[in-house]
């Protein structure tokens, strides 16, 4: 039983619920009976009235307005048997009902009864509550027949009940004191014991005395009837929360603002909503992400894929696209599927059924969360504290934590761009790891999705959303609205759009709905952003009843020029802008600011008239009394822009330029400021353009233009791809949108000199004709500063494309584009890394050279290039590279053995490595082996060759070869030809081999001896594939590496159908056999075939490179009983419950997130073994447990503390790369033996509790130290080693120092280590303190030390002049001779080991400074 169950008072609290379910059982019996003769009685009357027999039924009618005679006659009964259906009440709760089951079911005619919300998917009376069951007999006037009391009078035994059950539901707390106990158990018996029916019914009956033994504490409650009723309480509260939430999202979700102009004009969403236009996009292994034409048609298309729940939705989109109305929408969807059911409803897609599988949808708006960093803290601030009040917030909170752990909840959040961690440590609000049943949709713009912290693992489903898929009907929408008669037409506003060529304004659905308005209120406009900025606040201006006055004309921006109320309204205006820009642009964009804040920028009349006027919105909150906003993002956007342009004092140099990727933060103030002041602009973007951007803008670029086939097979991992790559393309485009919008926002406003900047300009076929023609504007404007050329669409004539390439020769970088032969002979003499060339391509000659010596000229044309892909071209000639290329491409051509054998050899002598990508290629005469003994003769180490779709002719070029490193993509073992895999085993020299495409059967592939490594990469494979494979690998006679990376593994039932499993088990049974211990296995994606395969095998390293991989292997780790490293990444958070084998010597947690209970727990286990264990924590950082779990107790962690205090860990020893406070806590006390700390930085957080550790006998430090050494070191310490790193004299010195105080010999081992002069290191410091120390340490016995020196230095033996060491080991013969100068002053010496050949001289010298 719970703790706080234990006083009288919440006991008493406890037995009124106890009660209430009790009574419940019994008037649902009752209600069931009841309506199934409520329902007779209905059928009899109409036979007898109407001549309409029982057997006539109806099942089609589901809309209570539209019914066949008989379901209307039904209907017509309901209401005449309820009690409150006068015209003032509502009468009947049809939305509860199902009518098409009136005929079958009497219980959809009871929910008409009960309370008009929450009980649509009830379907008996044992699934229904107490207050609808109560609800349900009390306003059915039938059932009056069961009932004495007169249930007509306004104080009945029905309505009593439900007003003290009601006033038990809703008490604040669970305390009850026993008058009022006993006051509710009178209500209940006084019900149960009405003679009408319920006296002398038998459940009636033994509930009474039930409620009496309870009442009297003559009743023993056991721990399962408490668990019971508190599930079913839990249950109530959980369906009245979601009442409420359904009755707050219907009240304040229902309506749309339809004029910018003023907000109070609002309409039902129902009246204007038009369905958004979503498509998917993807994310590619290289990590770019591209929109599909897989359109979102149904909400399935959103929450899941392949059938799987996703956990995190993402929709990006621009400003007024229209977001934050499809969350609104979502909101009021989920309301109607799981409880209103209006048949008018029309929701955004056909699927909302899907709705229903969320019993919770929590609706979050980011922009009044920025001081809250969890979702569950969002909800109560937002949600909670607005249906609830006093203690009873609390209440809910805690069951907030319950249902969001048991329940599938929706939770969506607007506007993550609107959104700043108050630590500035999360990118997305936190939701702690326990809600794993929770579904997130989190709108944003699409500038924040390229955060390189929002990772692509993340991201489930990532859908765009670009406006509405049908604008007109917006149009005909927002007219009608705007009008009671059709004083305008839909058809004339369609013809003033096409006159003045407005189209580009319906890509956004607001800017769409303000010119409606504009439009409707006789405003003309140009188009421009701007121009339409300034008529909206004209508008809101007139509304405040503003004077009015007008700009003269080239004494104000254009944009105003049209303006009525601004002028004379200017100093609100600018002091409007002033407020704008400061919030836009201070340390954290605010959108939601304070009274007090704005007042820093404009007096209180002037604030007052901009809430009349409606530029700015004032709102209630919960935490602040009053927020302001402006009317809208963009409003403020340009509002800042106009600041900055019409400011006489040089505002851009204030601006931060080292923020990462500012300039796209505010990309629409740049925007609008290039329509004002282009100049101004382009001044901006150069001062905010950081090297962070325009470094990832170029290596995203690169990426595009190599292509993906490098990368993907020759790349380090997937992991640095997505890193390095993925936002980077994304990047690219968005500042391209942005320069393209600005330049056409110029334009409109009839800017004279648009200069702006640009150098990489990407010509896909995604780009309108508007933005095409502006991107070419821009490119030949800026011709001579061209980095990236990248054509992929017919826009630019060859003579333009000369021009460019010709004037920007000097910085031209890379190139995409189609060949022919004046675009080609162009680029000669260029400095060009990077070329993309399809089609027709001639490569540069070399007049006068012969075929045999070519190899040895540099290519004069294109001296840089460093990556050359060709495509769909015929390859007659040869290819002259120069030295620096590192990567060449063959897709889709055509050539001869000759030309690919003269090509492999020319680049075997390419140091240190050329990667060559062959994709089907077609290779004539093949027959010819004019080539064939110089290609067998040449060192091919250096070539990483892949092939894609190999034929016959290209196996038979590379058999016999020396390639170093082979990929084989578009495999199908089981169709076409695999002759490439019938070559590998007579390359001798193959050291790696990759592997993509599917593989069925056994693994018959011949192996090299030379191999070391083979990688898996998206390859489909049989059980026996993968069994024979390995049992291949363990026949080498060295280790071998076997990598996987999206290997799907099929059972061979699936791919042979009627295949015997014995083939299977003979296999399974030789694995077992063999010693796999050569074999380091490394998964990236597993499955749970694939660690089956793996049990009980002796396999000696494991690498599992994601959490899922540790969770499948989970079951099978403590198997494989040969296992001595294990390296693990990923996040992991809870108890670390994986059991290791004994056999484990080392287990590494590489990148990832670590909570404090999980690493404890982890040590707990590892405390076990019985041998030495070392944890190398490399690259990690651990968070704390309040930060991965929210609300949870610390008391798991403190119980965690106590066990690991009690155990002995001093067989671990831990390695630490990347530590943290939290890390080193759980450290403290313990007794870890062995310690290495990597870094500075963890020597620094760890030198708090280094002195805890009482038997800590080994440390190895790393990194560089200067100043006096303060660390204060345990007594148990017996050995520590100064490894990579610089260490001055003084820190050292001080070092020895503390080591003399031990009552032990201690080893001090300097391994690989630069000893620097104190001056060196810290320039100012006096000489002074280093004699201090110099004198302190010849003062001290430092006979208890034992230096090892492996790399010295004439400083370090100075510092060792005239002390009393005890035992010197010179580790080698260099440092024996430099330290023979002070040998002879060590007068306590009594130990010298030296290492390697040592000089007789040395030697010598000093014998005889001994003797003397």
């Amino acid at each position: 039983m719970e703790t706080k169950l234990t006083k009288k008072e919440a006991q008493n609290w406890l037995k009124c619920m106890f009660a209430t379910y009790t009574t419940r059982d019994v008037i649902a019996q009752l209600a069931d009976l009841g309506f199934k003769l409520f329902y007779s009685h209905v059928r009899s009357d109409m036979r007898s009235k109407l001549g309409i027999v029982e057997t006539q039924t109806c099942s089609r009618c589901n809309n209570i307005s539209k019914q066949c005679h008989l379901c209307s006659e039904i209907g017509i009964r309901i209401w005449d048997n309820h009690r409150f259906k006068k015209a003032s009440l509502k009468g009947p709760s049809w939305s509860n009902t199902d009518s098409t089951k009136w005929c079958v079911d009497p219980w959809e005619l009871a929910k008409c009864y009960m309370p008009p919300t929450g009980y649509r998917d009830k379907p008996n009376a044992e699934s229904t509550d107490f207050n609808g069951i109560i609800g349900a007999i009390y306003n059915c006037t039938w059932m009056q027949c069961y009932f004495a009391d007169d249930l007509n009078k306004d104080s009945n035994i029905c309505a009593e009940a439900r007003e003290e059950v009601n006033k038990l539901r809703h008490l604040q707390d669970t305390n009850i004191d026993d008058g009022a106990m006993i006051s509710f158990f009178d209500c209940l018996l006084n019900l149960l014991n009405d003679p009408g029916h319920l006296h002398s019914l038998k459940p009636a009956v033994d509930a009474r005395l039930y409620l009496k033994q309870l009442q009297q504490d003559t009743l023993q409650l056991s721990e399962k009837a408490v668990n019971s009723t508190l599930n079913k309480l839990y249950e109530d509260q959980k369906e009245e929360f979601r009442e409420r939430l359904i009755e707050l999202y219907s009240t304040t979700k229902k309506t749309v603002s339809v004029s910018p102009l003023r907000e109070g004009l609002d309409k039902p969403i129902g009246d204007v909503y038009v369905k958004p236009k979503m498509s998917h996009v993807t994310i590619d292994k290289d990590g770019s992400r591209k929109k599909t034409d897989n359109a979102v048609h149904q909400y399935k298309d959103l929450f899941y894929t392949d059938k799987k729940l996703n956990s995190r939705v993402f929709i990006q989109g621009e400003p007024g696209v229209g977001k934050t109305t499809f969350l609104t929408k979502l909101a009021l969807d989920w309301c109607d599927a799981v409880s209103v059911h209006n048949p008018d409803h029309k929701a955004t897609f056909i699927d909302v059924d899907t709705l229903m599988e969320f019993q919770f949808l929590f609706y979050i708006s980011l922009r009044d969360a920025n001081d809250q960093r969890e979702v569950t803290e969002m909800i109560k601030i937002q949600i909670i504290d607005m249906i609830y009040t006093g203690d009873k917030r609390e209440e809910v909170v805690k069951l907030l934590s319950q249902i969001m752990e048991q329940e599938t909840c929706l939770i969506t959040m607007d506007g993550l761009n609107e959104w700043v961690d108050p630590l500035n440590k999360c990118v997305i609000p936190l939701l702690v790891p326990c809600h794993t049943k929770s579904v997130s949709v989190i709108t944003s713009r699409s500038w924040k999705m390229a955060d390189e912290r929002i990772k692509d693992s993340e991201i489930k489903n990532l859908i765009e959303i670009e406006g509405i898929i049908d604008s007109e009907d917006l149009s005909k929408k927002i007219i009608n609205s705007l009008q009671t008669s059709n004083v305008k037409t839909h058809t004339e506003f369609i013809v003033y759009v096409h006159e003045r060529r407005l189209w580009h304004l319906f890509t956004s659905p607001w800017l769409q709905t303000l010119l409606v308005n504009l439009w409707m209120n006789n405003m003309p406009v140009s188009g421009s952003l701007c121009e339409i900025n300034c008529i909206l606040i004209d508008m809101l201006f007139k509304n405040a009843h503003a004077k009015k006055g007008y700009f003269k004309k080239g004494n104000s921006f254009r944009c105003l020029l049209n303006t009525r109320f601004i002028h004379q309204q200017i100093n609100i205006f600018d002091a409007l802008a002033n407020a704008a820009f400061q919030f836009t642009f201070s340390s954290n964009k605010s959108l939601v600011f304070t009274e007090r804040e704005l007042l820093n920028y404009m007096t209180e009349d002037q604030l007052s008239f901009c809430l009349n006027a409606g530029v700015l919105t004032q709102r209630y909150s919960s935490a602040v009394p009053y927020q302001f906003s402006f009317i809208h993002e963009t409003v403020q956007e340009f509002m800042a822009a106009y600041h900055i342009a019409n400011s006489k004092n040089d505002l851009i140099t204030h601006f931060r330029s080292g923020a990462k990727y500012y300039v796209l933060q505010i990309s629409q103030t740049i925007i609008y400021l290039c329509g004002l002041n282009c100049e101004k602009a382009n001044k901006l973007i150069k001062q905010l353009e950081d090297d962070d951007l325009q470094n990832s803008i170029n290596h995203g670029l690169s990426e595009y233009v190599k292509g993906i086939y490098p990368q993907i097979f020759f790349g380090i991992d997937d992991e640095d791809l997505t890193d390095n790559d993925s936002f980077c393309l994304a990047l690219a485009a968005l500042f391209q949108d942005m320069i393209i919008a600005g330049y056409i926002e110029a334009k409109t406003n009839g800017e004279k000199n648009i200069c702006l900047n640009c150098t990489d300009f990407i010509f896909n076929p995604y780009l309108n004709e508007s933005n095409s023609t502006a991107l070419k504007l821009l490119l030949l404007a800026n011709n001579s500063n061209v980095r990236s050329l990248i054509l992929e669409s017919n826009v630019l004539k060859t003579s333009e494309i000369i021009t460019i390439i010709q004037k920007s020769r000097h910085c031209l970088k890379r190139v995409r584009m189609a060949g022919n032969p004046e675009t080609n002979k162009a680029l000669y003499q260029t400095s060009i890394q990077e070329l993309q060339i399809s089609g027709e391509f001639d490569a540069p000659s070399l007049p006068g050279v012969s075929t045999e010596k070519i190899i040895y000229r540099r290519c004069p044309s294109l001296s840089q290039l460093a990556y050359l892909t060709l495509s769909y071209c015929t390859l007659s000639k040869d290819i002259v590279l120069p030295d620096t290329i590192h990567s060449i491409t063959l897709v889709h051509c055509s050539c001869s053995s000759a030309f690919l054998q003269r090509l492999l050899v020319r680049l075997s002598y390419l140091k240190p490595y050329v990667h060559v990508v062959l994709v089907n290629m077609d290779v004539t005469d093949s027959e010819t082996h004019q080539f064939q003994r110089e290609l067998l003769s040449s060192d091919l180490t250096n070539i990483h060759l892949n092939v894609v779709y190999a034929s016959r002719d290209l196996c038979k070029l590379i058999q016999c070869t020396s390639i170093g490193i082979l990929g084989i993509s578009g495999l199908d073992t089981a169709g076409s030809d695999s002759s490439v895999l019938e070559i590998v085993h007579t390359l001798n020299r193959l050291s790696e081999l990759r592997l993509c495409g599917t593989n069925t059967g056994r693994c018959d592939l011949k192996l090299p001896a030379s191999l070391q490594s083979i990688i898996l990469r998206d390859v489909e494979c049989s059980t026996e594939w993968l069994c024979s494979l390995l049992i291949t690998l363990s026949s080498f006679d060295h280790p071998v590496t076997c990598e996987m990376w999206e290997v799907v593994l099929k059972s061979s039932e699936q791919i042979h159908g009627e295949e015997s499993l014995t083939h299977i088990s003979d296999l399974r049974s030789e694995i077992l056999s063999l010693e796999l211990s050569n074999i380091q296995l490394r998964v990236v994606t597993g499955s749970k075939e694939l660690f089956e395969i793996l049990r009980d095998t002796s396999i000696d390293i494991l690498y599992l490179r994601t959490a899922d991989c540790v969770s499948l292997a989970s079951e099978i780790l403590h198997t494989l009983n040969k296992l001595t490293n294990l390296l693990l990444w990923g996040t992991y958070t809870g108890r670390c419950d994986l059991r290791f084998p004994a056999s484990l010597k080392y287990i590494t947690l590489q990148e990832g997130d670590y909570s404090s209970d999980w690493l404890c727990s982890l040590l707990i286990t590892l405390s076990s073994f019985d041998h030495p264990v070392t944890c190398n924590l490399l690259g990690n950082v651990l968070e704390s447990s309040e930060e991965t779990r929210g609300e949870e107790s610390l008391t798991h962690i403190s119980d965690l503390r106590s066990e690991i205090l009690s155990l002995d860990l001093s067989k671990i020893g831990l390695s630490v790369e990347t530590g943290s406070k939290e890390l080193f806590e759980i450290l403290r006390d313990t007794s870890i033996d062995i310690l290495y700390l990597r870094t500075a930085d963890c020597v620094s957080l760890a030198s708090e509790i280094l002195h805890t550790l009482n038997k800590l006998t080994k440390l190895f430090l790393w990194g560089t130290y200067t100043g006096r050494c303060d660390l204060r070191l345990p007594a148990s310490l017996k050995y520590i080693s100064l490894q990579e790193g610089i260490y001055s004299s003084d820190w050292l010195c001080s070092l020895l120092i503390t080591l003399s105080s031990f009552d032990h010999p201690v080893k001090c081992h300097l391994l690989g280590n630069v000893l620097e002069l104190s001056e060196e290191t810290c320039e100012e410091e006096s000489l002074t303190h280093i004699s201090d120390l110099r004198a302190e340490i010849l003062s001290r016995d430092l006979s208890n030390i034992t230096i090892s020196v492996e790399t010295g230095s004439k400083e370090l033996y100075e510092i060792l002049r005239y002390t009393s060491i005890d035992i010197l080991d010179l580790l080698t013969a260099d440092w024996v001779s430099l330290a023979s100068e002070i040998l002879h002053t060590l007068n306590r010496l009594t130990k010298l080991f030296c290492g390697g050949p040592i000089r007789v001289d040395v030697i010598s010298d000093f014998l005889l400074h001994w003797s003397i």
